[in-house]
């Protein structure tokens, strides 16, 4: 069974690109999904969310409230990265229990937002997709999607690693510019093209 990464930029279209897979039968394991999973109402990661950043991080339900998350991460980098060494280890275990739980023939896909930054995804796939989308368009998604600001977009962009890194080290480039049917053309191509893979 062969890992494919999927990553991109936020707002890039992953969650879109993802989707095609799923169509196609495809499993999906999602980190970004596992992260809420885990900061949901009662949550794994919830206790030593409150040890470590203090119970006014968590909503009335017993959720991480995201919106005073992420104002404190993207602000203070050391407040994301605390955040990062509560998280990443139980999204980690999930993500290879997901992958000896799926009994999958040809290939499954991971997608990972940071996939560049996280040599432990890295060591997990065999080709990696970038989802490339332009800055305009990531902008105006997230705004309509988010209600960010152009300032919040700019800070959570800034965390990631730069368009043209990522497209240099991607094997496979997905380009999410056009409109849905060139979309899944493109996903239609490497679907032939992961399950000839040995």
């Amino acid at each position: 069974m062969k890992v494919i990464g999927l990553t991109g930029l936020i707002g890039s279209g992953k969650t879109t690109v993802a989707n095609i897979f799923i169509r196609h039968g495809v499993k999906v394991i999602d980190t970004d999904q596992i992260a809420h999973d885990i900061t949901a109402s009662n949550g794994i990661a919830i206790p030593m969310i409150i040890k470590q950043f203090g119970a006014r991080y968590i909503d009335n339900s017993g959720a991480l409230s995201r919106d005073k998350m992420r104002e404190l991460v993207f602000g203070d980098e050391s407040a994301r990265e605390e955040l990062e060494k509560i998280l990443h280890p139980i999204i980690f275990d999930e993500v290879n229990r997901q992958i000896a739980a799926f009994n999958v023939e040809s290939y499954l896909i991971l997608m990972v937002p940071l996939l560049f930054k996280s040599p432990r995804y890295l060591k997990i796939t065999s080709r990696n997709i970038f989802v490339d989308c332009n800055y305009d368009a990531i902008v105006s998604r997230l705004k309509a999607r988010n209600n960010f600001t152009q300032h919040q977009v700019d800070n959570i962009l800034a965390t990631q690693v730069t368009r043209e890194k990522q497209m240099l080290l991607a094997d496979d480039i997905i380009y999410n510019n056009g409109g849905i049917d060139n979309l899944e053309q493109q996903v239609n191509l490497l679907h032939e093209k992961y399950l000839q893979l040995k």
